[in-house]
């Protein structure tokens, strides 16, 4: 089966996705976002072209987006798609998780219970917000963006730092300003492969400010209430591989975000198979696919 890793290197990760794809007989094929470009045939169907290949045409039966969900990653998957490709995660899963918004949004009908949270459109009502909200807030753009990333706020001085620079030099106006749920010392991560918990890990609160990133470890609570608000989740934003933020409150837990599964290389290094169980889920998602296509 022609496989393809959507990533723009090789890491830790597509390697065990590499080797547990080796290991159920395919040999997947890395490719960076950036080396495609795409064509529309005349009947509506897409042609990628790899830049690097001496090949026009690039055609994966099975292709995993290993980037950040963006709503460039989300019009690519959309290509894929209708060259004949199962994509994984599906185009309509990552325009879902790169738009924050729609997240809680489908999060909060279905009472999940998620942070505060205010959404501003002007730097006025960003302040205004901000102060009804109360220190420290998480300020985070619509749509998941590298060029705005996540900023806790911590006083009046930085927000108007912050939001002006934002405001000013980004061309930033729509926002989602969160309340910083005070908690434990850490937070906890539920990786989602298919419509199972693959694993749960935690990591040191102060993970959470820019540039001070603090590795993952072992979650050392009882799973089972984080077990079962993850199936509620999951029942809300469909299958897939994807990750759940999650904070424990002493009156119960809070969700915080949701993303693309990028990383996973602290559960592999403890035994955990995450590699192999994507790759049986995105195996499945072909028969599924094919079955379809049959019917």
């Amino acid at each position: 089966m022609r496989i393809a890793l959507l990533a723009d290197r090789l890491r830790v990760e597509e390697r065990q996705l590499s080797e547990a794809f080796a290991a159920r007989g395919h040999e997947p094929k890395l490719i960076s976002p950036a080396s495609l470009s795409a064509g529309f045939a005349s009947d509506g169907s897409a042609k990628l072209h790899v830049a690097s290949e001496a090949t026009d045409l690039f055609t994966p039966e099975l292709a995993l987006d290993r980037g950040t969900a963006t709503t460039e990653r989300a019009a690519l998957g959309a290509l894929l798609v209708t060259t004949g490709a199962t994509l994984v995660n599906r185009p309509a899963t990552t325009r879902l998780l790169a738009d924050r918004l729609a997240a809680a949004r489908h999060l909060s009908f279905a009472g999940i219970p998620l942070a505060e949270t205010v959404v501003s459109f002007g730097e006025v009502a960003t302040f205004d917000a901000i102060e009804s909200l109360g220190y420290p807030v998480m300020l985070k753009s619509i749509t998941s963006d590298r060029g705005y990333p996540l900023a806790i706020i911590e006083d009046r001085d930085a927000a108007e730092a912050i939001v002006e620079h934002r405001t000013v030099l980004g061309d930033e106006r729509g926002v989602i300003i969160q309340r910083f749920v005070a908690g434990p010392d850490h937070s906890v991560r539920l990786l989602v492969v298919g419509h199972e918990i693959a694993g749960i890990e935690q990591r040191a609160l102060s993970g959470w400010r820019p540039g001070t990133e603090t590795p993952y470890e072992a979650y050392r609570g009882a799973p089972e209430a984080l077990n079962a608000l993850g199936t509620r989740v999951i029942e809300r934003l469909g299958s897939g591989v994807y990750s759940i933020e999650v904070l424990e409150q002493a009156d119960g837990l809070v969700v915080v975000g949701v993303e693309n599964l990028v990383d996973f290389r602290s559960l592999a290094s403890r035994g955990v198979d995450v590699a192999g169980a994507i790759a049986d889920f995105a195996l499945a998602q072909v028969a599924a696919t094919d079955g379809e296509r049959r019917v």
